[in-house]
């Protein structure tokens, strides 16, 4: 007996139902972004001296990772698996 069943359709079904769920575009990476920028604007008018510093730090960090994650992630699944 010879298998004709054509496995095409069930790839392509399975690639669509991956890139339906899009991670990073969720309601967590715009928290994640709205977090770091308040943080930033709080260091900014908020406090002075060390501790603006260290808030700003922190949203920018949160905010870079946040992007530079985005960014990797659309990378990663544009060209690797």
């Amino acid at each position: 007996m010879t298998d004709n069943t054509d496995m095409d359709t069930s790839r392509q079904s399975n690639s669509k139902r991956r890139r339906s769920t899009s991670l990073p575009g969720s309601r967590g990476l715009w928290i994640s972004i709205g977090i770091g920028i308040a943080l930033i604007l709080t260091g900014m008018f908020a406090f002075d001296g060390p501790m603006a510093g260290v808030l700003g730090l922190w949203g920018l960090s949160l905010l870079a990772v946040s992007v530079v994650g985005y960014v990797a992630y659309r990378l990663w699944y544009h060209y690797g698996s």
